[in-house]
């Protein structure tokens, strides 16, 4: 990957973006407001979901449009429907043998990055269908998007974070190639690490991601991130996640833990909890849930509508 960054173009700034900066030096910089809006500070919000996933589509939706927040769709891809000669040229080729499923997830997820890598937006937040989040969620996000601006461009031996109010082109700040605000597990903490206050008696950490993740329930990427990432995963051997985590040891990435974005896991047979894996042990979720997420968006939603007391009593 040596000198694969040095021939990508310069970022490709939101008009809206730029508009919001400050115009005069007696104008505050908020970027509470750009944060705050229906794509939650990016030019986009990409959903992928299996067309046959209308169960999923239908909550992501309306969970979305009640937040407030719009979003774009792109359709998940089987791994049955990825023809052989279009497999990566390292797949199956290690000690252990790649599903079927995860190859439809690595083809799912490098469409949704050519998206955004051809839709030249300045920004995107890639979501899985089954995500989910706090209720808090943009209040959340404006105190992770204050401590990522704090990332500057110092070396790796070097301390990364500094204080900087200076107006950029994306609300995150300029100095990173992609934020993962949704994962499942997290390495050691680095010493740089930031802490925000959560809900509840919950505090979030936001730090340096040098691989050591997994999970892609959420990630944030930029129209010049979007082509080395997807260099990046034009050839591996192994689960997408993990081959971005092992792009996040090159690149710059920022991570949360607790995650923002969560997997949610609904009322009813959990046979439906996983788009990928087959069978079904009979059993019955009495009550939906998403994992280390305070109080749920879907939740929430549902609660708001009646579900609470029509199913749970």
């Amino acid at each position: 990957m040596v000198g694969f960054t040095d021939y990508v173009e310069s970022t490709h700034a939101h008009p809206d973006l730029i508009s919001a900066k400050s115009t005069s030096p007696s104008e505050p910089y908020s970027i509470k407001p750009l944060v705050t809006n229906a794509t939650l500070g990016f030019e986009k919000v990409i959903a992928i979901g299996l067309p046959e996933r209308s169960d999923r589509r239908d909550t992501l939706t309306l969970t979305a449009t009640i937040n407030d927040i719009d979003i774009e769709w792109i359709d998940a891809v089987k791994g049955t429907d990825v023809h052989k000669k279009a497999w990566p040229a390292h797949w199956n080729t290690g000690k252990m043998n790649r599903t079927i499923a995860e190859l439809g997830n690595w083809r799912s997820h490098i469409n949704a990055v050519r998206t955004v890598m051809e839709a030249k937006y300045s920004s995107a937040l890639i979501i899985e269908d089954d995500a989910d989040w706090d209720v808090a969620l943009k209040r959340q996000l404006t105190n992770f998007a204050n401590k990522t601006r704090a990332l500057s461009n110092a070396g790796r031996n070097e301390s990364l974070w500094t204080t900087s109010d200076t107006p950029t082109h994306s609300p995150y700040g300029d100095d990173w190639d992609l934020l993962w605000l949704g994962n499942c597990a997290t390495p050691p903490a680095p010493p740089e690490i930031q802490p925000f206050p959560g809900e509840g008696e919950q505090a979030h950490y936001v730090f340096p991601a040098r691989g050591g993740m997994s999970c892609l329930y959420g990630y944030a990427i930029t129209s010049k991130s979007a082509k080395t990432l997807m260099g990046w995963l034009l050839d591996l051997d192994e689960p997408t996640d993990f081959a971005i985590s092992q792009y996040c040891e090159h690149f710059r990435c920022v991570a949360v833990w607790p995650q923002l974005i969560g997997e949610h896991k609904p009322m009813g047979p959990r046979r439906k909890d996983s788009s990928i894996k087959e069978g079904d042990d009979g059993s019955f979720r009495e009550k939906g849930e998403t994992s280390r997420i305070v109080h749920s968006a879907i939740l929430d939603m549902l609660e708001k509508l009646g579900h609470k007391g029509r199913w749970e009593g």
